[in-house]
Parts: structure tokens; sequence; C-alpha cells
């Protein structure tokens, strides 16, 4: 086996406040005349997409705003972005919301350039050839990473399973950050989002696939999440969190991307496509199971630096480890089982939520080998 990496990261970071004042400069940059504005009817109600707009109009870029994007997208959300677009005229996209929001304009950007639907790059394995629609990505969460990812996660009604496509010719042209448009998230989606970022960046560090540069940004996200997601959740005005946070969910979501994911991830995908739950939630709420799972399996080294920045003695067992990601999720406010979250699991097949999860593309990043049965015992014991 050649030992070594490669690290492909195109996507280009504008840091700025406000957003709405930078989002021109960039998107002119693109080369673009005529956008749609994709979002969410929740972000769309904050009335910053409509800022976002009037903002590209006042500098000479015909806007459009498409705001039916829902909380777990679909190919029909795909579907329905691009049309919108190919309606106005799109020569560019811009998401403004979080991870929804962004995969379905990441999605769509891709299929404008490449034709096709979104189940062919799904299901029939057709590659992704050319370069996304020129796109940029504005978060208003701290969490998914997905402003500088390479794959779009869209669920298909068609398929009881969820799954991503992925390429590099999918990321974003540009992500446009902004702590100040996090400001108004309420404490549950402002934990929620950051348990995501945290989880991404632990995945990433202790995974099988790590390297160098990964490791830098995934330390850091790490560090960023126990410095200011207890105060972004607690007080929401504290900017100096929020900002910690945008970085966190930044570095999380390089490193993920370059270095990859693990069971919780994977598990979490058959939860949220079961039983339609937040992304973030379900991440929390499966982390402390998985890290006593895997915590033996952990190399000595990477699991002495993770307990220091969890406030642990380097030399603690695993299962201290544990207690404090509990902890943490509690401090949070998260729900701590599946009956506080609403969850209906009535009629749920258990089964075939493990079985899934061991068909999640995550499974052979994890450090410790999983079988099925770990799958199913860990799902029964967080329930």
């Amino acid at each position: 086996m050649i030992d070594g990496f490669s690290f492909e990261m195109p996507v280009r970071i504008v840091w700025g406040s406000p957003a709405a004042e930078v989002l021109p400069g960039v998107l002119d940059g693109l080369g673009a005349r005529r956008a749609l504005v994709v979002t969410d009817p929740g972000v769309a109600a904050t009335g910053l997409p409509a800022e976002m707009a009037a903002a590209l109009a006042a500098a000479g870029i015909d806007p459009a705003v498409h705001a039916e994007v829902s909380g777990n997208p679909t190919v029909g959300d795909v579907a329905a972005a691009r049309a919108r677009a190919a309606d106005h005229g799109s020569d560019a996209l811009v998401a403004v919301g979080g991870g929804s929001a962004i995969d379905t304009a990441k999605a769509a950007a891709m299929l404008m350039a490449n034709g096709g639907e979104y189940a062919d790059y799904q299901w029939e394995g057709r590659p992704v050839a050319r370069r996304s629609r020129p796109f940029a990505a504005v978060p208003t969460t701290a969490g998914t990473g997905s402003e500088v990812s390479k794959v779009a996660v869209i669920s298909d009604p068609a398929q009881p399973f969820k799954k991503g496509v992925a390429s590099p010719l999918m990321f974003a042209h540009a992500a446009v950050l902004d702590p100040l448009v996090t400001v108004g998230l309420p404490p549950p989606v402002t934990a929620a989002t950051g348990m995501d970022a945290f989880v991404h960046a632990l995945e990433a560090y202790t995974g099988r696939r790590t390297n160098p540069i990964s490791d830098m940004l995934a330390l850091e996200s790490l560090r960023l999440c126990m410095a200011g997601l207890e105060r972004a959740t607690r007080d929401g005005s504290d900017l100096a969190a929020r900002r910690s946070m945008m970085l966190a969910a930044l570095y999380g979501g390089m490193a993920m991307d370059q270095a990859g994911l693990g069971l919780v991830h994977a598990l979490s995908g058959g939860l949220c496509s079961h039983l339609h739950l937040h992304h973030g939630l379900a991440n929390a709420r499966l982390l402390p199971y998985v890290a006593a799972f895997n915590g033996p399996a952990i190399a000595g080294d990477r699991r002495r630096v993770v307990n220091q920045i969890m406030g642990l003695d380097p030399e603690a067992p695993p299962e201290r480890l544990t207690d404090v990601f509990t902890g943490l999720v509690e401090a949070l406010g998260l729900p701590v089982g599946l009956a506080d979250l609403r969850a209906d699991t009535a009629g749920l097949d258990w089964d075939a939520v493990a079985e899934e999860s061991m068909r999640m593309v995550m499974i052979p990043n994890n450090p410790r080998p999983v079988a099925v049965e770990d799958c199913r015992s860990i799902l029964d014991a967080m329930r």
C-alpha cells in the first residue's frame, strides 16, 4: 500500500459581515448575472434571503428566491430547485440556510451542468463529468460543513436508503461565512447543529483515513466547539462564541470531507431516514453509545489528545470519555432518548435500520470493525 494522502478543497472561503454586502462581489467574481437564492421556509421567514436578493439586485445581478426546501431534502426538492432555476434563467445558485438548503442547491447545480436526474447518480452509478454551475453557499447554522464538502445527501422516497452523491466537481465555488447570521438561532438548533460539527471533527480524527492536514483541522474544530458550543447555546448573542462555532463547523466540514466519518453518522443516516429526526440530534444521541463501542479501538495517542481537549487526564480510560460525551449532550439540554425526541418508533424495523447502517460508506472508516449485530446492539441500548 502506498503511504500517502491527498487533500483537495477548492472552495473560496470569504469571511465577512454583513453577508448581504459580501455576496454580490463574490457572485460577480463568478460571472453571475441571474442568481437563484435557494432556502427553506424557516430561513425565508427571517428575511435574510430577501435581504440577499435585494443586495444582488442593487449590484445588477437579477435574483429570484426559491424557498421550498424541506428539512430532510428529497430528490423532489432538488428537481423543484432545478426547475425554478431554469424558469428564471439562472446562471448561478446561492444557498442560504443549513445543510438542507446547501445540499439541495449543490445537487441542483450539479444537475444543471451534467443533466439527468439525481437518482441516476445515486442508484445507477452515473458519474459526475462536469463542474457544477457556479454555486455559493451562505450557511446560517454552524454545524453541517456542507459549504466545504463535495457531497450532497438527498433522500429518495422510492428508496428506503439515504445515499449521497460525492464528487470533487460538486464543491461550492465559494462559501460566505458571517457569524452574525447565526445570532438568531434558538438554543436547541444551536446545540444540535453544533454537535454535528463536533462529531464531524471527532470521527475525522479517530477514523482510519486520517492525514496530517485533516488532523490539524479536526483538532482545532474540537477545541473551538469546547470553547463556544455551550456558550453559544446559553447566549445566542455571544458573538465570540458564534465565531468559534462558525469556524468549528468550517474546520470540521473540511476534516470530515477529506478524512471521512464513522459509525455515528452511519447509524444516524438510517434513523433520520426512517424517523425523520434532525441530523444533529441523532448524532448527539448516538455519540455516547458509539463512543463506548469504539473507545477501546481508538489509538492511545489519539485518545490521549481527545481526553485533554475534553478536560480529562490524558490517561483516562475510554469509559470516562463516554461519560464526558454524555455530560456534554445533557449540558446542552438536548434530548437523551428516543422517547424525549418524540420519535414515532411504532412499527419501525430495527433490523432494517441496522442493515442499512452497514451499507453506509462510513463503515469501513470506523476505528473498530463493525458487524450488523453491533449496530443492532447500539440501537437497542439507545432506545
